[in-house]
C-alpha cells in the first residue's frame, strides 16, 4: 500500500518523535543496579524486497522499550533493486512499533508482530511513504544476540534474517 499524501510525512514525524520522547525507565521504580542499562539496543538485518523488482537490504537499527512486550524500532537501510536487467541503489527509513509475545525468554520461540511507517528512496523514482506490517520469530538467543526470520508487507512484500541486542534475559 503506497501513501502519497502530506499527512503520511507528519505521521512519521510524529512517530519519531515518540520513539525519542519515550521515557526510559523511571529511577523511582527500579532499583540500583551496579552494571550498566542498556536503553537502546541494536539490530542489523538482511531482508529481501519483492515488489515491481527485486531488491535486496542491509539494514542498522536500534530499539527503545516503551513496555516489557513493546518495543519502538528504527532501521535504515540501503541496497539495491533489480531493474531493466542492472541493478540501481535503493534505501529505506522504517519507524515501527513491535510487540513480542514472550519478553522474557520462558519459550524456546518468540512470536513478534509490529507495524508503522516507511520511507523508501530508490535511484530514478521519488521517495515515498509506504505502511509497514511484519510478523516474526526469534529463537532464544546465546545471550548476546537473539537471531529471528521476519516476513512483512510494506511497499511490496519482504523477508528478511534478523539480529537483535536484547536486555539481559529478554528478547
Amino acid at each position: 500500500m503506497i501513501v502519497r499524501t502530506r499527512p503520511a510525512y507528519f505521521c512519521g514525524v510524529l512517530l519519531g518523535c515518540a520513539l525519542v520522547s519515550v521515557p526510559l525507565h523511571l529511577a523511582a521504580q527500579h532499583a540500583a543496579s551496579p552494571v550498566p542499562v542498556r536503553r537502546v539496543f541494536p539490530s542489523v538485518r538482511a531482508d529481501l524486497l519483492l515488489d515491481r523488482d527485486v531488491g535486496a537490504q542491509v539494514a542498522v537499527g536500534g530499539a527503545v522499550a516503551a513496555a516489557y512486550n513493546v518495543r519502538l524500532a528504527a532501521d535504515a537501510g540501503v541496497g539495491g533493486v533489480r531493474r531493466a536487467a542492472r541493478w540501481e541503489p535503493a534505501g529505506r527509513l522504517d519507524l515501527l512499533a513491535r510487540w513480542l509475545s514472550d519478553p522474557f525468554r520462558q519459550s524456546r520461540w518468540g512470536i513478534n508482530a509490529g507495524g508503522g511507517i516507511g520511507i523508501r528512496v530508490e535511484a530514478d523514482r521519488a521517495p515515498r511513504t509506504v505502511a509497514i506490517v511484519t510478523v516474526g520469530v526469534e529463537g532464544r538467543g546465546d545471550g548476546r544476540w537473539v537471531r529471528g526470520v521476519e516476513a512483512g508487507m510494506g511497499g511490496g512484500f519482504r523477508v528478511g534474517l534478523t539480529l537483535r541486542r536484547p536486555a539481559s534475559r529478554r528478547r
